[in-house]
């Protein structure tokens, strides 16, 4: 019999915010690029890398009943993931649970059933400076970064991170991939 949905899912199939998880390639770029800006004065924090498909799937479908007139009872089922998003026809209750689900996983997006993440190409970090950051892009560069935002948004630490092949995604402030997705 299937579980009713709330917040006891989400520390089920946790994902990951350790680099070691990220694929070998993407992950040289990352850490590269990630010394380069704490060498430059930055602070660094990782939220999230690898997020295991059934995490984002639980991610996914609260947000979409939460957020986005979703029917709980038309959700897809996911294999080895035996909820209840419909809570046996009570949408009220059903609703309720998927907030505090989408709150607990602390969502300011809707997620993605399949993201970089997912593929192990994703991270979502936390950057920040105070007064200059001087920073060498990928090909030695030096570039001292005055202009605000101190924060990962700023247009020229995001030109350092893309010659990193460290790709910001600009609609989602921690998130930077190998593409930009």
């Amino acid at each position: 019999m299937a579980e009713p949905s709330g917040v006891e899912w989400c520390s089920r199939f946790p994902g990951s915010a350790s680099t070691g998880d990220l694929l070998p390639e993407f992950r040289g770029r990352v850490l590269a690029f990630v010394s380069a800006m704490e060498r430059g004065g930055a602070h660094v924090i990782v939220t999230a890398t690898w997020r295991p498909p059934r995490r984002a799937y639980l991610m996914h479908w609260c947000w979409m009943i939460a957020n986005a007139g979703q029917d709980p009872e038309s959700v897809p089922p996911m294999a080895d993931v035996d909820i209840d998003w419909g809570h046996g026809g009570d949408h009220g209750s059903a609703k309720a649970a998927a907030r505090a689900m989408a709150k607990t996983y602390d969502l300011e997006y809707p997620p993605a059933l399949t993201s970089r993440h997912t593929q192990r190409r994703a991270i979502d970090m936390t950057i920040g400076w105070n007064n200059t950051l001087s920073i060498r892009d990928f090909d030695g560069h030096l570039r001292n970064i005055t202009s605000e935002p101190r924060n990962g948004s700023n247009p020229v630490v995001i030109q350092v991170g893309a010659s990193f092949g460290v790709v910001k995604l600009v609609s989602d402030p921690p998130h930077w991939s190998d593409d930009g997705h």
